[in-house]
């Protein structure tokens, strides 16, 4: 980095501490309450006391390793629980058994570390993908406005989870394809391992299935590799994939604990695509329309997204550095299709892989455009000056929404009934 990208740096770092210190209020698990499980989010209920057990830790070897590896929901992955259980870690050694008498504030740890620092890191991974840090107010641009997201707020508030987790590796996945230039180096396998991580969370990793073959054919084009090594490039990232799926999740080992964890993720499977079984409902219709509250209420406009695609997919025709903007595409496409035609439950986490990637791409319609602010053609500069202006206006609309959105969920959150 020179030295204006390290100060953009600085200066982002600056900016994502004030985040991350404005959402340690409200994520306080008690707020008021002599009971502070009164105020953990339903899912937490279930995951909380495993990462107890974990930590439940005696003088018996075995059952300190049954405690820790076989943890039993594997609805989600192991990093999850491990990464959290990691966090509270020093806490335990320190309170020992009184540890357990604090859950208020190991909840908050918990939210703070593994839901908002992992979203901070990715909006700051994709913003350093799209720009660089090369110029300061683009840079704080995306950075904010992928924060800003009313569904990212609502997900940093209450809500410890794996899914900040899921999208930190998704984000850190890019980063490396990124840094590697299309050089199928070391940093190719890194990102292979980062998919790994995301497959071990929550899947999510092998929606790279069209985006790697993408790359390694755009890797064939640049730097004219021989078809060998292209193949034993894409070899070499599945393998990579899989040994990180398996490294970090150790129950695998265990036939009874895989067992479950096959059934568990069936029973997921058919909810995904049917709903749950104790509910009629027209959410769990399928197709993009029934998406449209969600976007609505925790994205902005639902038109926007299909805006950005279109800016993407005609900035990967028109701009100059247009094969990063491919292998997004190739990301976005096959995660869009899944969840708006074969996904029945519509929270708004959902959307996160899909719509953090998009969102991070805001500024890449004035990246199209500024082909035009070139021309030679008086009427096509002032095309392109007008379709500059009229997009940050849509910006700016959907920016305001978002603050409007946010100021309003996180002054909820300090509501006492």
């Amino acid at each position: 980095m020179n030295t204006i990208q390290k100060r953009n740096l600085r200066i982002i770092f600056a900016v994502g501490v004030l985040y991350f210190v404005l959402f340690i209020f409200p994520n306080n698990a008690a707020m008021g309450s002599n009971n502070p499980k009164v105020y953990l989010h339903t899912d937490e209920f279930v995951t909380y006391p495993i990462v107890e057990r974990m930590l439940d830790f005696g003088l018996d070897f075995s059952e300190n390793w049954g405690r820790l590896i076989i943890y039993g929901d594997y609805h989600y992955g192991y990093p999850f629980y491990f990464l959290s259980m990691l966090m509270l870690l020093p806490l335990r050694l320190a309170r020992g058994a009184s540890f357990f008498e604090h859950p208020a504030m190991n909840i908050l740890i918990l939210r703070q570390m593994i839901s908002v620092l992992p979203m901070i890191l990715t909006a700051g991974v994709f913003t350093y993908m799209l720009s660089h840090f090369r110029k300061l107010w683009s840079s704080l641009f995306i950075f904010l406005f992928v924060l800003t997201i009313p569904a990212v707020v609502r997900n940093n508030m209450h809500w410890w989870h794996p899914d900040a987790l899921m999208m930190l590796s998704i984000a850190l996945t890019f980063l490396f394809l990124d840094l590697d230039e299309y050089r199928l180096e070391k940093k190719f396998l890194f990102a292979a391992a980062a998919c790994g991580l995301a497959s071990a969370i929550k899947l999510m990793g092998f929606f790279f299935f069209l985006a790697i073959p993408v790359y390694l054919l755009i890797s064939w084009q640049k730097k004219e590799f021989a078809l060998k090594k292209i193949i034993l490039a894409g070899i070499s990232f599945v393998a990579v994939m899989l040994l990180m799926i398996v490294a970090t999740n150790p129950f695998l080992f265990y036939e009874g604990p895989r067992s479950e964890m096959l059934a568990i993720q069936a029973q997921k499977s058919a909810e995904i695509t049917e709903g749950y079984g104790h509910e009629e409902s027209p959410y769990y219709s399928l197709g993009p329309q029934y998406w449209e509250w969600t976007l609505s209420v925790s994205y902005g406009d639902p038109n926007l997204p299909i805006l950005l695609l279109i800016m993407l997919a005609l900035a990967g025709i028109v701009s100059s550095k247009k094969e990063p903007y491919w292998v997004l595409l190739a990301w976005i496409l096959p995660i869009g299709v899944f969840l708006m035609w074969f996904v029945a439950p519509k929270p708004d986490h959902y959307l996160l892989p899909l719509l953090i990637p998009l969102y991070s791409t805001v500024l890449v319609g004035f990246d199209m455009l500024s082909a035009g602010w070139a021309s030679e053609k008086r009427w096509a500069r002032w095309t392109a000056y007008a379709g500059s202006g009229l997009f940050g206006l849509i910006l700016l609309a959907q920016w305001a929404f978002h603050i409007t959105s946010d100021i309003q969920q996180y002054l909820e959150y300090f509501k006492i009934n």
